[in-house]
C-alpha cells in the first residue's frame, strides 16, 4: 500500500507509522509542529497544516489508503481551534483525496456517541462521523470509522503517564470510589484492528468499535495497578459524582476567566464515572478482530516500559 498517515508524531499514529513500515508498506507521514521521538529511516515525513486546504492538497499525491489519525485532542480549551482542526480538517483532507484513493480510514473515539454533551472534542468527532458518513452515501466516499476506547500501552500521555504521575504526586482521588468501568484499547490491539481493514472488502460506510473486548476492570482497578507500580499504596481518597461535576464546572469556569488549567473537567467526569458497555462483535464479524494483548499483560509491558524510561 501507498499510505498516508496523518497525526504521526501521535502516540497512536506514530505507533502505526512503525507498524506499516515492518508490513513492508510505503508511508507518507504528516507532521504538525511536533516531531516524532523516533523517525522510521524509509517513512517520507512531511509537515502541513491541516486547517489550510491548500498545504493539505498536495498530501495525497499517489496515495491510496488514508489513515486519519490527526485531532486536537482537549477536553477544554478554544472550541473554534477544536473544531478548526477535527472537523474542518477533516473535511479539507476529504476534498483534497476525491474520488483519487481507495480508503479512508478516519480515528474517532467511543464517547462521540455519548447522549450528553461532554466538550466540544466529542462535539467534533461526532461532527466529523457524520459529515464522512454523507460524502459515503452522496459520493461513495470510501470512509471507515474506527471508534477505540481509552487508547493505552508504552508511550502512552494521556492513559498511563498523565495519571501516573498524578498517582506520584498524590493529587488524585476516585470518583464514586472508581466504578466506572475503564474502557481500554491496547495500542498493539488497535493497530491490528486497523490493518486489517485495507485487506478486508465491502467495509465502505461502515462504523467499529474497537476495544479490549474487557468490560469489567473498573478505574479503581486500572489507577490502583499504576499505584501499585509507582509502590504507592492503594488511592483510598473518594469524591461523589456530583461533587466531581460541580468541582469540574467550577474550574472550567476558573480556566475562562483566568485561563488556569483545570484539573478536572466535565469531560474527565463523564470519563471515570461510564457504565456503559460496549462490544466488540461487529469488529470480529467484519474485521476478523480479537485482541490478543489482554489487561494484565498489557500492565506488564506498561510497567516495563515506564521502568526504561525512568518514570518508575
Amino acid at each position: 500500500m501507498n499510505c498516508l498517515v496523518t497525526g504521526a508524531s501521535g502516540f497512536i499514529g506514530s505507533a502505526l507509522v512503525k507498524r506499516l513500515v515492518q508490513n513492508g508498506h510505503r508511508v507518507r507521514a504528516v507532521l504538525h509542529k511536533t516531531s516524532p521521538q523516533h523517525r522510521e529511516t524509509q517513512v517520507e515525513y512531511v509537515i502541513a497544516d491541516l486547517t489550510d486546504p491548500a498545504s493539505v492538497l498536495p498530501l495525497v499525491y499517489d496515495v491510496d489508503t488514508v489513515f486519519h489519525c490527526a485531532a486536537l485532542v482537549k477536553d477544554f480549551g478554544s472550541k473554534k481551534e477544536i473544531m478548526d482542526v477535527n472537523l474542518k480538517g477533516t473535511q479539507h483532507l476529504v476534498k483534497a483525496c476525491g474520488n483519487k484513493i481507495h480508503q479512508f480510514i478516519f480515528l474517532s473515539h467511543l464517547h462521540s456517541t455519548s447522549p450528553t454533551y461532554i466538550g466540544a472534542y466529542s462535539s467534533s468527532k461526532k461532527l466529523a462521523e457524520q459529515y464522512l458518513l454523507q460524502q459515503h452515501q452522496n459520493n461513495q466516499f470510501p470512509v471507515v470509522i474506527i471508534r477505540p476506547g481509552s487508547v493505552f500501552g508504552p508511550g502512552a500521555t494521556t492513559w498511563c503517564l498523565r495519571p501516573l504521575q498524578a498517582i506520584q504526586q498524590d493529587r488524585i482521588a476516585l470518583i464514586d470510589y472508581g466504578s466506572g468501568i475503564f474502557l481500554h484499547t491496547y495500542i498493539e490491539n488497535l493497530l491490528d484492528g486497523l490493518l486489517s481493514i485495507p485487506t478486508t472488502s465491502h467495509l465502505e460506510g461502515e462504523v467499529i468499535d474497537i476495544t479490549d473486548g474487557d468490560n469489567t476492570t473498573t478505574w479503581k482497578t486500572y489507577l490502583n495497578d499504576l499505584a501499585a507500580l509507582a509502590g504507592k499504596q492503594p488511592i483510598r481518597r473518594n469524591i461523589t459524582k456530583t461533587t466531581a461535576s460541580m468541582i469540574s464546572h467550577s474550574l472550567m469556569i476558573r480556566y475562562y476567566l483566568f485561563h488556569k488549567t483545570p484539573l478536572l473537567t466535565p469531560t474527565a467526569v463523564h470519563l471515570f464515572t461510564n457504565h456503559r458497555t460496549v462490544s466488540i462483535e461487529k469488529a470480529r464479524k467484519l474485521l476478523g478482530y480479537s485482541p490478543v494483548v489482554p489487561y494484565t499483560e498489557a500492565m506488564k509491558h506498561i510497567a516495563q516500559w515506564l521502568q526504561k524510561e525512568q518514570y518508575l
